[in-house]
């Protein structure tokens, strides 16, 4: 096993679903936030990744269907069959024969089918994104598919409920986005370790000196449409409650995809994906997040927040998020809510509101970088003791 080599340089082989450098998802946002959190002082810690041919985003959509297909004749469920591969296993076992490491981090729970391949008493921990078990029924009832099939979903679905808990208890220290889902972890595994570290950012927020628009009020969904719970939510919204909105509310859709889902209409705009989030704020008087179903916490949701954007939101949108009530923040659950409240003078009141320091606070970097680092020492002192 890798020995620290002085007090400010820690090794870490990120075993990571994603890319962490160029995914532009949710996914990706967390885990460049809390990277950074590991290479600030005093860890200071050297970063090499390992990604599987699945983190490429070439025949995504195929490799799931095959997976699905696969995991009939194999012992791991289709998410983590999604992953597997006898080449990244190999370069894996390369990687740690050839370098020392202080610490893994699996950055997804797909990936536990290589702990056994992991060196027994290397330090290990897991950044966890969803209860992946869960998301997945989420997403087998939001399909709603024909019997047979259902039944053969719901078979997989078991299966990864069972293995991603028996890795959970296996790796035993997991940093959750969650609160809601470190709950849920820790009801189950009662014995696991967890600490939860929200979306963060580390930029600048601009200072919001927003004016309202005289010509009617610019609300904004920013969201990767590419990721199912979001293309739901941006239906729902423009099925049930857009059509019923005054007719100067104009709508700015900001993100991959959103023109693959909203029609051209005289009171939607299409902006497409912004490289710098922070050009999104000056536009809209307050951000909508109509997300019913997924998992995890809203990566989007907590950086407006951080920017002291006010949000209409479902309540499904805020959960496991360090929130507390606050009128620059509205939660609403049904259409109906959401229509009365657009119509209505506390619509108007949202446009001039800004979220408080204390509430945007918590998903600032800095905040996190001293628990972070502890609980990491910690992970590294228990496996040594084993």
């Amino acid at each position: 096993m890798g020995k620290v080599m002085d007090h400010k340089s820690l090794r870490i082989l990120l075993l990571s679903i994603i890319d962490p450098k160029g995914d532009r998802g949710g996914a990706g946002t967390a885990t460049r936030g809390f990277l950074e959190l590991l290479q600030q002082d005093p860890l200071d810690a050297r970063i090499e990744c390992v990604l599987p041919t699945s983190a490429l985003r070439r025949f995504h959509r195929v490799r799931q269907l095959t997976s699905v297909a696969r995991s009939l004749v194999s012992p791991l469920p289709s998410k983590a069959v999604f992953t597997y591969s006898r080449r990244f296993l190999r370069t894996v076992k390369q990687v740690l024969h050839q370098q020392e490491f202080d610490l893994i981090l699996l950055n997804g729970s797909d990936l536990f089918w290589l702990l056994p391949a992991l060196p027994p008493r290397m330090p290990r921990t897991l950044l966890a994104h969803n209860i992946e078990h869960s998301l997945f029924l989420s997403q087998i009832n939001s399909v709603d598919p024909p019997s047979p099939l259902r039944r053969m979903l719901l078979r997989d679905w078991r299966r990864l409920q069972e293995y991603e808990l028996s890795g959970l208890r296996r790796i035993e220290h997991i940093i959750f986005l969650s609160s809601e889902d470190a709950e849920f972890a820790q009801r189950e595994c009662p014995h696991i370790k967890t600490l939860v570290v929200p979306p963060l950012f580390d930029y600048q927020p601009l200072e919001r000196l927003h004016t309202k628009d005289p010509s009617g009020m610019q609300i904004g969904f920013l969201a990767n449409f590419g990721w199912w719970p979001n293309r739901e939510g941006l239906r729902w919204f423009l099925k049930g409650v857009f059509p019923y909105t005054d007719a100067d509310t104009r709508l700015h859709l900001f993100g991959e995809k959103s023109s693959d889902l909203a029609p051209h209409h005289p009171r939607i705009v299409h902006h497409g994906f912004l490289s710098r989030t922070q050009d999104v704020w000056p536009i809209c008087d307050f951000m909508i997040c109509p997300v019913f179903s997924g998992g995890g916490a809203s990566i989007k949701f907590a950086e407006a927040v951080y920017n002291g954007v006010p949000m209409l939101a479902s309540s499904f949108a805020a959960r496991g998020l360090p929130l507390k009530p606050d009128p620059s923040i509205i939660l609403l659950d049904h259409a109906e809510e959401w229509i009365r409240f657009l119509r209505s003078p506390a619509a108007q009141a949202l446009r001039s509101r800004r979220v408080p320091a204390p509430l945007a606070e918590a998903f600032r970097m800095e905040v996190h970088v001293e628990p972070v680092q502890t609980f990491i020492r910690e992970v590294m002192q228990s496996r040594r003791s084993v």
